[in-house]
């Protein structure tokens, strides 16, 4: 991904890997999105923590997308979709309509809060008009590229949602699953917790059968994805053939989503278990999990 070549070849694989047509790639480069940035129905969000975060500095043009916008998290459960009325309400007021390509920008180290606004994207029918910015702000500025500080005016749009629900797992997907040789149950959590080891949970482990691809495995130390050839390794080695459908999780549902940006990436039918181990945890023994049987020394 260090090259044009490669980030050519991964802008052709995002084009084909997804079963719909896509009229953006998955990923883009910033030098991708600089000679694009001024695409009629293009629109750029850059997602923070906070509004103060997004003043300290943009790409040109981008508009702040409040990551708890779509993440929504109660008493109950953290970082859940929002219902339709309010994500209908929200985007519009970012002045999205069904004909805008949308591509995602992090700052910082935030690639998951990003990857977890590109599956709610999906969710809320962008699936084919969403992307996600490889590097993010930070590699952005580090290529010399303009930045703002400013707010862009928006106009506020008309929109009408259509949801894919395909994208998302639920509890009992998952048990339904697990028998099943062509399911690739993902856990995107750090290998501590795979294991049992930690977690501050009643049953520390796994859900059983689960394959374990930590989310910073697939990044590299600048935050970039790393190629193309090695995320599939990662995948080989973890078990998961060519043809499986790949359901990601994780604590609750957010660093699950950098995998399933990986898993559409390389071709998988993907999904995300949003409730994640916070749901699944506490459940009776028919949602079973183990532990990692560590050989004896």
């Amino acid at each position: 991904m260090r090259s044009i070549l490669l980030v050519s070849a991964l802008a052709m694989v995002s084009l084909t890997a997804i079963s719909q047509p896509r009229s953006i790639p998955l990923v883009v480069s910033s030098k991708w999105l600089s000679e694009h940035v001024n695409d009629t129905d293009l629109v750029v969000l850059q997602v923070a923590f906070s509004r103060s975060q997004y003043k300290a500095g943009h790409i040109p043009g981008a508009r702040f997308l409040w990551y708890n916008g779509l993440a929504i998290s109660t008493p109950d459960a953290s970082t859940e979709m929002p219902g339709v009325v309010q994500a209908d309400t929200l985007l519009e007021s970012l002045g999205i309509t069904s004909k805008s390509n949308i591509v995602l920008v992090f700052a910082g180290g935030n690639v998951s809060i990003t990857t977890r606004m590109l599956l709610a994207f999906a969710y809320f029918g962008f699936g084919d008009r969403i992307a996600f910015l490889d590097g993010g702000y930070e590699r952005w500025k580090s290529e010399q590229r303009p930045v703002a500080t400013d707010m862009p005016a928006v106009t506020r749009s008309s929109l009408e949602l259509t949801l894919r629900p395909e994208v998302i797992a639920s509890a009992e997907m998952i048990k339904n699953s697990l028998s099943e040789s062509d399911v690739a149950i993902v856990d995107a959590r750090d290998k501590n917790f795979y294991d049992g080891q930690g977690g501050g949970v009643v049953r520390q482990g796994h859900i059983k059968g689960a394959k374990s691809i930590p989310f910073s495995t697939v990044l590299d130390s600048l935050s970039m994805l790393k190629d193309l050839s090695t995320l599939q390794k990662i995948f080989a080695d973890a078990g998961i053939k060519q043809g499986d459908k790949v359901i990601t999780y994780c604590h609750v549902g957010q660093q699950a989503t950098v995998i399933y940006l990986v898993a559409r990436l390389l071709g998988y039918d993907a999904a995300v278990y949003d409730g994640s181990f916070e749901d699944w945890n506490p459940r009776d023994d028919e949602y079973p999990v183990e532990k990692t049987v560590k050989p004896k020394t």
